[in-house]
């Protein structure tokens, strides 16, 4: 059976009129996602998917169990998102294809699988360098005359997000968003380059539960000729903590008397938890063999540590800290937690955060690709009244998002960050969830007043002409 006798047999099954099939047979072997929407519109978002999921089983092997990951990571986007087809690149024996966008003129998510072909040296610490560019600057009035250019070229995202890992298939799912906001445009081309990839580099971000600390003094070493502090109190950051506060005795725990596994990762793990014969609180970790902590420029740590979850009225006490490299670990010396904070102590939990390195491979290449880039352009509202005294410049509404441009005499009244809602006509709400935002004084330009411009997003994706008005701060906005 052909892929498009496929694409009958699986759009009759959900139902659609057959004037409206016809339509979508007509479009499936040149048409585009967003083409076969306008034809159905709501109707269209169950065939959308089967006919995405057709295809990218039928162009990739590797691509069912990825795909089943990309469909649970969009969630209700699902049905909205761009199938892009046809968009792949291979080197060093590395396959990267680009599988989905999900794009309005705010902002682009674009999903990409990459599967080693010929080994197994990809896993779950998979990233990525390169750049995913997408869109173009925006120019003003002013700038397009040829006043005031600005340079920066096109938006684009070094940031790569693993998404998940197939070991079966040894491929990857990642995720890069690129945001257009203010500054800049989508357009209806994108290029992923990509110059490198490693699975040596972990990022965490671990809780360590203190509940099983006791108020009785560990075994202690000596801190040792080969032991390298890596980072120090008066590193914190925090006024008045430095160096001197760390107890005059230097000491470390000795290894394994509290071990603890830590939820989250198999590469670090508790040796000792408690405190120390200077009378203060330390961690010990111990690490796997080949890992060992990311440092800066400088030699200092790349990670971080603190105590969370704590009644701490005290001046930032609980985020001082020192780092100390141990024979197989780090030991972290917290100096103003004494055996007298042990009930506060057992409330929190140690949070460790920020990168290390650890056994894998270094692969370099050369990856790239173009490809169309389809995207739902914003309505704007014929609506210029006010919402909590800022006068609206523009409001403007897509499936995905809302943006808002206004005006007032001063900077009160906040709407970054304030809860918005899109009242369907049924009365139902949908929440967006708080963006960017930002406030500019008009008088540094020799203008007047202030300007604010705020961004929301979708919890789920809205049809616009559902939509009867957008609810902010008390007032009603009505969507024509």
């Amino acid at each position: 059976m052909g892929l498009k006798d496929r694409y009958k047999q699986e759009l009759e099954r959900l139902g659609p009129g057959q004037e409206e099939l016809e339509r979508l047979y007509t479009l499936i072997e040149g048409g585009t996602d967003m083409k076969w929407k306008k034809w159905l519109g709501r109707r269209a978002v169950a065939a959308i998917a089967v006919c995405a999921a057709l295809t990218l089983t039928a162009t990739a092997a590797a691509v069912p169990a990825v795909w089943r990951s990309l469909q649970e990571h969009l969630g209700p986007f699902a049905p909205y998102a761009q199938y892009i087809k046809g968009a792949s690149c291979s080197d060093q024996g590395i396959k990267i294809q680009i599988l989905s966008a999900l794009s309005d003129d705010l902002a682009a998510r674009f999903y990409l699988s990459v599967q080693d072909v010929e080994g197994d040296r990809l896993n779950e610490f998979l990233e990525l360098t390169g750049r995913l560019t997408a869109g173009e600057e925006k120019l003003t009035e002013a700038q397009a005359s040829g006043e005031g250019i600005i340079g920066g070229g096109s938006p684009s995202t070094r940031n790569f997000k693993l998404v998940s890992y197939d070991p079966d298939t040894r491929t990857a799912l990642l995720s890069a968003t690129v945001y257009y906001e203010e500054a800049a445009r989508p357009t209806e081309k994108a290029r992923l380059e990509v110059t490198g990839m490693t699975t040596r580099l972990a990022e965490v971000w671990l809780d360590i539960p203190c509940a099983s600390v006791t108020g009785r003094t560990l075994n202690s070493l000596p801190v040792g000729e080969n032991d390298k502090v890596i980072y120090q109190a008066s590193d914190s950051g925090f006024p008045g903590y430095t160096n001197a506060v760390l107890p005059a005795r230097k000491v470390v725990l000795a290894p394994g008397q509290t071990p603890m596994d830590i939820e989250g990762t198999e590469d670090i793990r508790v040796s000792s938890m408690g405190f120390a014969s200077d009378g203060r609180f330390h961690v010990r970790l111990d690490f796997a063999e080949g890992v060992r902590p990311g440092l800066h420029q400088d030699g200092k740590s790349d990670l971080m540590f603190g105590l969370y979850g704590v009644d701490d009225n005290s001046n930032n006490r609980f985020f001082v800290y020192q780092q100390t490299l141990v024979d197989g670990g780090m030991d972290i010396l917290f100096p103003l937690i004494k055996a007298e904070d042990l009930q506060t102590l057992q409330s929190g939990q140690v949070k460790l955060t920020g990168r290390y390195w650890r056994p894998g491979a270094d692969i370099e290449g050369s990856w790239s690709v173009d490809f169309d880039l389809e995207y739902y352009a914003s309505t704007v509202l014929d609506w210029t009244d006010a919402v909590n005294g800022w006068r609206m410049k523009e409001v403007t509404l897509s499936p995905l998002s809302v943006t808002m441009t206004g005006y007032k005499g001063d900077s009160s009244g906040a709407l970054a960050y304030t809860p918005l809602y899109a009242v369907k006509k049924d009365g139902t709400e949908i929440a967006a969830e708080p963006g960017s935002g930002r406030y500019s004084n008009l008088e540094v330009n020799g203008g007047e007043g202030w300007e604010c411009y705020a961004t929301w997003y979708f919890v789920e994706p809205v049809e616009v002409e559902d939509i009867a008005c957008l609810s902010v701060k008390g007032t009603r906005i009505p969507v024509n």
